[in-house]
């Protein structure tokens, strides 16, 4: 008789199995849509509804055990905030498996593991709505955590009451902008004024100076006094 055919071990030891099956769920919880093999798909469902369940309890149990089945702080505030109010009539069931069809290379049939839309946000008036619609998902809860808890909506004023906005104070301009504004008018005004540069008068024609009389040949000179040793003689 075959024993123990209601659990699948997916070949791997238990703590193996558990620490993979509680990674898939908390990716299941954090991005509400996972592709996975349809064994693992069949088993994650089972620890997801565990958890949304102990969200939806809302008791400080309940809390603890869930947070010691996903470790992830993130996710347990995600279960006791957003889907529980996301699944507030819904007593179970609150994931879809979708057939993907066979993986490429061994052919296991793969499934994709997503949480269901819930019931339909009812519309609120436009008076109670508050200015900014508060972040939702899990970046929406850390910056909540990080501040401490989501701060109260502020009360909307009455229709009759008339609002009195303050007028802005004119924005002063910054003291380099007024300097570099005075500079350069400064300088348009000393182009403005500068008289024309008269045209350069052409240069007379200068007179040329006589040029120096040639010097006479020093042959002559050198023969006079050979003449006059003759006469001597």
């Amino acid at each position: 008789m075959p024993h123990q055919v209601h659990l699948r071990t997916l070949g791997r030891v238990s703590d193996h199995r558990l620490s993979m099956l509680r990674s898939l769920a908390v990716a299941v919880l954090r991005y509400e849509r996972v592709k996975t093999t349809e064994a693992k798909a069949k088993e994650v469902r089972r620890i997801v509804d565990k958890i949304i369940g102990l969200g939806r309890d809302g008791t400080l149990a309940a809390r603890r055990r869930s947070l010691a089945l996903t470790r992830d702080q993130l996710i347990v505030e995600k279960t006791f905030t957003d889907l529980r109010e996301r699944f507030g009539d819904r007593g179970s069931g609150y994931t879809r498996l979708v057939r993907l069809g066979h993986r490429v290379g061994d052919g296991a049939p793969m499934m994709l593991v997503e949480l269901l839309e819930g019931a339909p946000a009812q519309a609120r008036p436009e008076a109670a709505a508050p200015a900014e619609a508060p972040a939702s998902g899990v970046r929406g809860i850390a910056r909540r955590l990080r501040r401490g808890g989501q701060s109260e909506p502020a009360a909307p004023a009455p229709e009759g009451a008339e609002t009195k906005v303050a007028p802005k104070p004119a924005a002063k301009a910054a003291p380099k902008a007024e300097a570099k504004k005075s500079k350069k008018a400064e300088t348009k005004k000393a182009e403005t004024k500068k008289p024309v540069a008269k045209k350069a008068e052409p240069k007379k024609a200068e007179a040329k100076k006589p040029k120096p009389a040639a010097k006479k040949d020093t042959a002559d000179e050198k023969k006079k006094p050979a003449a006059k040793k003759k006469e001597k003689e």
